[in-house]
């Protein structure tokens, strides 16, 4: 662990460095943590009901569940932002922070590329269904696992020119928020690597929705694939764009809003948009998807059975004890 450069002309830094808990930088981490905090618990309900579900086997509920479990991994890691700024600490060095959001920086470029792996996945099930089928139901393990390692080697990748930066600039304050661990010239980088993949991501939905017009599939059918395209790009993919977009345009451009704390604090807006994204595959898939929505229902009743037979035995026990 690095210590701070105490001689960083940082503006945030100089302003809040012995500022103690404060709520410039509490309020805006506060707020981003129940999104996150909100995003964890859907995450992972859709990660319950795929491994619970047998319905629930086919390689996009495979991609899916990576999708919300990389989501998950990146969000947890917004604690440590909570804990740095609540504290009163307010600062970490980048080199800190960097090496403590380790799963956090993996697991959200492990979902960037899971994205695209989604979008490719259904996008050869609709070129040629039968030969998706043929391959995924003979090659199942290999064909998903292929899919892992895409994802895993992309988000090791990714971790490596972060955790460099973080090596070369390894003093620079920062508060310990993910999005603090991508500025410089890593975050133009991480700019060009999510805008290029989010690109191909919406070329094969696009390529999709074309082919399926192309095979003249009802109307109806077409306004539900047209509905749930625009689900998915304005909220997960375009989630991303929009967010990296702002960034490129508030830091340069900053000034504009006045004070670097309010530069700042616009930034973290920007993160919370992104996490409310994140946050919402359960959403969109109780919405868009039946089988996913019947699994929801089945597990939601069989929480609130469990927790009704174990108020229905509470009070016998006490009573046993209170015999006793």
């Amino acid at each position: 662990m690095a210590s701070i450069n105490t001689s960083s002309n940082d503006q945030i830094y100089l302003a809040y460095r012995f500022a103690g808990p404060s709520a410039d930088l509490i309020v805006p981490a506060v707020a981003l943590y129940l999104v996150a905090l909100v995003g964890i618990v859907l995450n992972g309900t859709v990660l319950v009901v795929t491994v619970t579900s047998n319905s629930l086997r086919g390689s996009a509920n495979f991609l899916m569940a990576l999708i919300c479990l990389c989501e998950l991994v990146h969000q947890i890691g917004h604690t440590f932002f909570l804990v740095v700024v609540i504290s009163g600490i307010n600062f970490v060095s980048l080199l800190t922070a960097d090496l403590i959001l380790t799963p956090s920086i993996f697991g959200l470029n492990c979902g960037l590329m899971a994205m695209l792996c989604a979008s490719g996945d259904r996008l050869f099930a609709v070129i040629s269904p039968f030969k998706h089928l043929a391959i995924f139901t003979k090659y199942k393990f290999p064909y998903l696992l292929g899919h892992l390692l895409i994802c895993v080697f992309y988000g090791a990748f990714s971790l490596n020119y972060v955790l460099s930066n973080g090596l070369e600039n390894a003093g620079n304050p920062t508060t310990g928020s993910i999005s603090g661990t991508f500025n410089g010239p890593v975050g133009y980088k991480f700019f060009a690597f999510t805008f290029f993949l989010n690109l191909f991501s919406i070329c094969c939905y696009v390529a999709i929705f074309l082919i399926i017009r192309h095979k003249n599939v009802t109307q109806q059918t077409n306004t539900r694939l047209l509905r749930s395209l625009v689900i998915i790009l304005s909220i997960s993919v375009g989630g991303y764009l929009i967010n990296l977009a702002m960034y490129q345009l508030v830091y340069p451009f900053g000034y504009i809003l006045g004070f670097p704390i309010r530069i700042w604090q616009f930034g973290c807006f920007l993160d919370i948009l992104l996490n409310a994204a994140a946050g919402s595959n359960a959403i969109v898939l109780y919405f868009s998807s039946t089988a996913y929505r019947q699994n929801f229902k089945k597990e939601f009743r069989a929480m609130i059975g469990r927790f009704s037979n174990k108020n229905a035995v509470q009070p016998t026990h006490l009573v046993n004890n209170y015999i006793r």
